[in-house]
């Protein structure tokens, strides 16, 4: 190994010094849409990055809380959906200027029969023809809502999010225990139902009684299959102003997660997948008894922003989650560009023995080896 890493050896909370002084935060009052009460609150004086939204404490939790576990098949999008929809809406509204809060607005009822009543009707009578002509297209509506002073020491509701998850994969059966059918959905046609699902959401977010003219962002999430191994993407979005209860354009949006290895990455994405079959020798180099590395790649107009990698290992001691942290440290630095950001995941038996991150434009990567 040409350069030998620095370790850092992390406990949290290891030293009370450590921890943050809340001495700076700021008490303000939520005003409630409702014009009947008022709370207060307390905006943070810290938050994890300067790209990232200040949440509003005391954390209030989405009224449509553990819906999308039972609407979502595979995990892995219902936290792309979440991550990616507050991404997208830092074009909408400024983290300076607005605070997240998780959605208050569309409760767990108010899903469900939404989700229901815009998508085909279940018959019992329907053959297998009809389920595969008629796919229920809609899976999940999250909403976020976001925040923004009015007043020196007030806050209200000033904009919101809306996440429609879309199938890109149908699941049917034709009757109680019998057996289940697939039909895939092209984008296109998801594209097609997506934006019409899209207004008549708009047109009942616009209804509801104590809903204020804020302006709305919408957001089309494709789903990856319930087995799938990285999680879907956004493909449009729109931002609807205020008091407006009509879609006008949508914007295309170019994302993709990428599996490594795979056909899919040998084809389209050959340069990094070229990287990781050397970064994937070279580790098994070291440690031949590795199980293989997984890594997952997101893109945005092509090019790579985040590359995220796991590497199980079976590990007799500390040392030699030390010893392989290293040589690790070393491969990424001499392997992996960094116009990117990189994490790596060094684990055993499911736990995090070490965590090695860079951020973009970084040269040297940040070491964690966990206790």
């Amino acid at each position: 190994m040409k350069r030998k890493a620095v370790i850092w050896l992390c406990v949290l909370l290891a030293m009370a010094g450590c921890a943050p002084s809340f001495d700076n935060d700021e008490e303000i009052i939520e005003e409630n849409q409702d014009d009947t009460s008022q709370e207060t609150a307390i905006i943070p004086s810290y938050n994890v990055t300067e790209e990232e939204y200040k949440v509003i404490l005391p954390y209030k939790v989405s009224k449509a809380r553990g819906v999308i576990v039972g609407q979502i098949a595979n995990r892995l999008d219902i936290g792309e959906l979440e991550e990616g929809l507050r991404r997208h809406s830092k074009q909408s509204f400024d983290p300076d200027k607005f605070y997240f809060q998780e959605g208050q607005k569309i409760d767990e009822d108010t899903v469900l029969t939404w989700i229901d009543e815009l998508n085909p009707e279940d018959e019992e009578d329907w053959d297998e023809k009809v389920y595969r002509n008629n796919p229920r297209y809609l899976s999940h509506i999250l909403e976020q809502d976001y925040l923004q002073k009015t007043g020196e020491n007030t806050v209200e509701l000033g904009g919101m999010s809306i996440g429609i998850a879309l199938k890109s994969n149908y699941r049917f059966q034709t009757e109680p225990g019998g057996p289940y059918y697939y039909e895939d959905i092209s984008e296109k046609e998801m594209l097609r139902e997506g934006k019409k699902i899209a207004q008549q959401i708009l047109e009942r977010v616009r209804g509801m009684e104590d809903m204020p003219d804020v302006p709305i962002m919408i957001a089309l999430y494709r789903e990856e299959g319930r087995n799938a191994l990285v999680p879907g993407e956004f493909v449009a979005k729109t931002s609807v102003s205020a008091n407006s209860s009509s879609i006008g354009d949508w914007e295309s949006i170019d994302e993709e997660n990428v599996l490594f290895p795979s056909d899919d990455a040998k084809e389209n994405y050959s340069e990094e997948s070229d990287r990781m079959k050397t970064f994937e020798q070279d580790v098994a180099e070291y440690f031949p008894n590795y199980t293989g590395v997984i890594g997952k790649g997101f893109y945005i107009d092509d090019e790579l922003k985040k590359l995220r990698i796991e590497i199980p290992i079976e590990f007799q001691g500390k040392a030699e989650v030390v010893g392989f942290t290293q040589y690790v440290y070393g491969l990424a630095m001499e392997t992996f560009e960094n116009y990117y950001d990189l994490e790596i995941n060094i684990k055993s038996n499911q736990r995090q023995e070490s965590l090695i991150t860079r951020d973009a434009g970084e040269d040297e990567p940040e070491v964690h080896i966990y206790q």
